[in-house]
């Protein structure tokens, strides 16, 4: 039998794996979050929209920035309305209401970066 380039890697490396270490004993489990105190799904919604009114008062934001969160927040106000018409699951309410606290919180730090100065890339 005649040995071949293909068939010599091959037997590198089926001899490198075979001399390799034992698998690393997993770490101690990492604890979950704690739960989150959510308000109703409007509050939280309602927070959402009014974190982004905030953002949209920040003086280092440009023209267009404000415009575009002026469409946001009026898109949010149409999706509400609209959620509000028909009677949603109380685990589909939670989702929603965890959607919107995960979104003003990302606004919030939006808001307080845009505070700090102009964005370097506006620059």
């Amino acid at each position: 039998m005649r040995v071949t380039l293909p068939r010599a890697l091959l037997a590198i490396v089926i001899g490198a794996c075979a001399r390799s270490q034992p698998p690393v004993a997993p770490g101690p489990s990492i604890a979950a979050d704690p739960p989150i105190s959510l308000r109703s799904m409007t509050e939280e919604c309602d927070a959402m929209i009014d974190a982004l009114g905030t953002f949209r008062t920040c003086p280092n934001l440009d023209e267009d920035n404000r415009d575009n969160l002026e469409a946001w927040i009026e898109r949010a106000h149409q999706d509400f309305i609209a959620g509000r018409k028909v009677t949603l699951a109380a685990d589909a309410q939670q989702a929603i209401a965890l959607a919107c606290r995960r979104a003003t919180n990302s606004v919030s730090a939006a808001t307080e970066r845009c505070r700090a100065g102009r964005s370097p890339q506006a620059e």
